[in-house]
């Protein structure tokens, strides 16, 4: 023929090897078989298909879907990558990363306080995380205004035992003492319901 009017495709044999060289559309994958793109591809005698290349075509797929080869022939999972999904174990935040199904484990239900647990479809309040978290934190606040009421009578002690307190001071030193009473008898455990006595210098 004096002219082609269409580019000679190539003709592969049943190994793969190209019996008749020409151009061949191929679909090239990366290193997870993820499609990446069509390509016109030359191929001469004798050689196969570049690596990570296929000759069948995949077909299209909606925006949640990936097309993916597994080496033997294309699949087309879901692909929520990008999607901000919940640990059902402890609530933490994190994005899908891979293709596939949310994994065990997560949701993408998000939990409307850190005191939620995951009761197998849903987040509920956990009251007795939430109610340990403010005990935890009274008491702390206990432990931290008695150490402040310690060191505020050590000095005022000093000053009475060396006989060179003020009348003031030594007024201070009875409410201090008074004070660190007070909140030693703090009961914790009816947090956030606690009633904190004044420390003398309000």
């Amino acid at each position: 023929m004096k002219y082609e009017l269409q580019p000679q495709s190539a003709v592969l044999d049943n190994n793969g090897l190209t019996i008749s060289p020409g151009w061949a559309v191929v679909y090239n994958v990366d290193a997870k078989g993820e499609f990446l793109q069509a390509t016109y591809q030359y191929l001469p005698t004798g050689v196969g298909l570049p690596a990570n290349a296929y000759l069948d075509a995949p077909k299209s797929v909606k925006d949640n879907q990936a097309i993916i080869h597994n080496g033997q022939q294309w699949t087309y999972p879901k692909d929520l990558r990008g999607t901000i999904i919940y640990s059902t174990e402890t609530g933490a935040e994190t994005t899908m990363q891979e293709v596939g199904e949310i994994p065990d484990g997560f949701t993408t239900s998000k939990p409307t306080s850190e005191f939620d647990s995951w009761d197998g479809k849903k987040w509920q309040l956990d009251v007795s995380k939430q109610h340990q978290y403010e005990v935890n934190q009274a008491s702390a606040k206990k432990n931290q205004l008695i150490t402040d009421a310690t060191a505020q009578i050590s000095y005022l002690q000093d000053a009475v035992e060396s006989e060179i307190a003020s009348k003031q001071e030594k007024q201070l030193l009875a409410e201090w003492k008074k004070y660190r009473v007070l909140v030693n008898r703090i009961d914790i455990e009816q947090a956030p319901n606690i009633d904190w006595p004044n420390n003398p210098n309000n």
